[in-house]
């Protein structure tokens, strides 16, 4: 019934501050910028007078992975406040391969990224992974994973 994953939106309350975040700092590739209005918008959103801005942005090492879709609602403003917390129902955080997890963990710190913790490891049978999660300009988790086995390989 249902195909691949086609895209991740997170909804933005600042567009250039969320691109330089994900672009400048998390590495993504702005892939496309559009912006959407009229009834069409007003129709899918359930909302009246809508008008969206959004920036899709990808891996450059990785075309097949769904793009990340970041929204700006233009009108209406965006208002509330991102998921309470991993704990709550909804969607929990969206999740990176890095290669190394302990050099990007250092230098998204290094220019004012809050992490939850730092990376901890979990082994299982099957794999060993490096996981820590961490929060974008609007709140939204995020996590890095490295799969500890690939790069020590």
């Amino acid at each position: 019934m249902l195909g691949a994953v086609a895209h991740i939106g997170i909804t933005v309350r600042d567009m250039d501050k969320a691109i330089h975040f994900y672009r400048d700092l998390l590495g993504l590739k702005v892939i496309g910028d559009v912006t959407f209005a009229g009834d069409e918008a007003d129709i899918l959103l359930g909302e009246e007078n809508v008008t969206l801005r959004a920036v899709y942005l990808r891996s450059p090492d990785d075309r097949k992975s769904p793009p990340i879709e970041l929204l700006h609602f233009v009108e209406p403003v965006a208002k509330g406040e991102p998921y309470a917390g991993v704990t709550n129902p909804g969607i929990t955080e969206v999740a990176f391969w890095v290669k190394d997890i302990e050099q990007t963990y250092k230098e998204l710190r290094a220019h004012g990224v809050r992490f939850y913790s730092a990376p901890q490891l979990f082994e299982t049978d099957d794999y060993k992974v490096k996981a820590v999660y961490f929060r974008d300009p609007d709140g939204t988790t995020l996590e890095l994973l490295q799969n500890v086995d690939e790069h020590t390989k």
